[in-house]
Order: structure tokens, then sequence, then C-alpha cells
């Protein structure tokens, strides 16, 4: 499944938990299968168990992350289909600030306006916006307008108005939400 794609999150705590016990399990088995065959070379066995276990505490790390934060809605995602029109939309996001990560359900980018909704009530949408202001800023993208909604309802609005406007699909837009993936978990 594409970052981006509604359904990722989940995707992932599937994907990134059976690494992790797939990779956990071949370092253990390693290690004791080196232990009965090589018990002369304990240092070498250690060690190749050592790097076998670095990817596996990686994924451990990833599926943890992915753990914290529940897919987004399927009633969220059918509404933002129904009303974005041809607009380029990202969804099932985790965006990692220095302070906090935080879920967004959708983002979209039209008309040089970059809009995500989050239903969930932790997400501080005002440091949210500045750590993405600060990246598109830093990108280049200095006259972007960036605004994360909690309330569905002024989202909705907002995206009925950029798509009544919404004429050809912008290469600008894809852009942006491309940059928003690569610094998305």
């Amino acid at each position: 499944m594409k970052k981006g794609s509604f359904g990722y999150i989940s995707r992932m705590k599937i994907k990134s938990g059976t690494a992790s016990l797939a990779l956990s399990a071949v370092a253990v088995l390693i290690y004791f299968t080196g232990l009965h065959f090589f018990p002369a070379n304990k240092t070498a066995v250690g060690i190749l168990t050592v790097v076998i276990c670095i990817p596996a505490a990686m994924t451990l790390v990833r599926f943890i992350m992915f753990m914290r934060f529940p897919a987004g809605s399927r009633e969220v995602f059918d509404i933002i289909e129904a009303s974005r029109g041809e607009i380029p939309v990202f969804y099932d996001s985790i965006i990692t600030t220095p302070e906090k990560s935080y879920g967004v359900n959708a983002f979209i980018s039209s008309d040089g306006s970059l809009l995500g909704y989050t239903e969930y009530d932790r997400v501080d949408t005002a440091k949210l916006e500045k750590h993405l202001r600060d990246i598109f800023t830093a990108n280049k993208y200095t006259t972007l307008n960036i605004k994360v909604f909690r309330d569905r309802d002024k989202f909705l609005e907002r995206l009925a108005a950029l798509s009544a406007r919404h004429k050809e699909k912008d290469s600008r837009d894809d852009a942006i939400l491309h940059l928003l993936g690569r610094i998305s978990l």
C-alpha cells in the first residue's frame, strides 16, 4: 500500500509488526544455532546476532510509532472522497515534530493552500501548522497557506470552496503532497 492512501496506518501496523517478529526470531535462531554448532566462536555468533538485531529494533520502533495512532475512520474518508472532486489528497499521515507526533486523517493541496483535517483531539493544530510552515518555507514554498482543522464541517466547507474553483491538475499540488509524504511517517 502506498503512503498517502487510505488504510496506510493499518497496513503499516501489520507490516512492521510482522517484520519485527520475523527479524527477532531470526536473530534468536541464529544465536542459538551458532552457539550449538560453533561453541568456540561465541564472539562471532554474538556479533552476527547483534547485527541482525539492529533492523529488528528499527522495525520494532516503527511498529510502536504506528501503534500509537488509530487508523483514520472510513466515514471521514468517504465524506472527503465525495467532496474533493479532482483535488489531490494525502490520507493517513503521521507528522513527527521535535516535541510530539500528530495523526492527520487527510491533507489536500489546491490553489496555494494546504489543508489538513484531524479527528484526534490531542493534535495541537497551531504547533503542527507552524512545523509544516517551517518545513515548506525551507523548501521554497513561502506563499503556501497552511491550515489544519479539527472541526470537520469547517474543513468540508473550505474543501467545497476549493473544489468549486479547482479547474485542472497542478504539478505544484502534487509536489506539495510529495514533500508531505517525505516528512510523514
